[in-house]
């Protein structure tokens, strides 16, 4: 396999006029319909984009899940479903359900074919859109609990390109990564 992954915060891309990704799930809250921005990037990323949870609600009610520009510099990247059974619930917030409840999206694991397809789509609209660089947090791994293997056939998607890079903001212990600054 022999993944690249940079060392790199999204937070600090974002402020350099990067085009970047958050990873996301399909679930859609309240009445005022907002995106789930609570976990991970997301959270990172709304807390200087205050309308990102409005405006990833919008999109996701719109794109029905597709990939695509949530803010001007801002992709949306599926990893996770909109709810999921009990089983597929984080370990992190299981306590705070029961056996047999729906579970809400942000608080499911990551689903590889989510991400697969998300991966495929990404890489249209890469191509479409004909962007130069698009910074990729690592997706499904950290707060969605799989592990690399998981989501190889994902990262195979996106191996070859050199638009898209993956990023993390701390090293991935796993003998298919290979982390690099981002310099590199």
């Amino acid at each position: 396999m022999g993944f690249k992954v940079y060392r790199a915060d999204i937070i600090d891309l974002w402020k350099n006029n990067q085009i970047v990704c958050v990873t996301v799930s399909l679930e859609v809250k309240g009445k005022e319909l907002i995106g789930a921005v609570d976990r991970g990037n997301a959270l990172a990323l709304a807390s200087h984009v205050p309308a990102l949870a409005d405006k990833l609600g919008k999109f996701i009610l719109i794109g029905k899940g597709q990939v695509g520009f949530v803010d001007e510099r801002i992709i949306a990247f599926f990893t996770k479903p909109k709810s999921c059974k009990f089983e597929y619930c984080l370990p992190d917030v299981v306590s705070r359900y029961s056996w047999g409840q729906q579970i809400p999206g942000g608080h499911c694991m990551a689903d590889p074919v989510i991400v697969e397809r998300s991966a495929r789509q990404l890489l249209r609209l890469v191509i479409k859109g004909r962007l130069r660089r698009v910074y990729l947090p690592i997706p499904a791994v950290m707060n969605g609990r799989l592990d690399v293997s998981e989501i190889s056939d994902a990262l195979d998607v996106l191996k070859n390109s050199s638009i898209v890079r993956l990023i993390a903001n701390r090293d991935i212990d796993d003998p298919n990564i290979e982390m690099r600054d981002l310099e590199d």
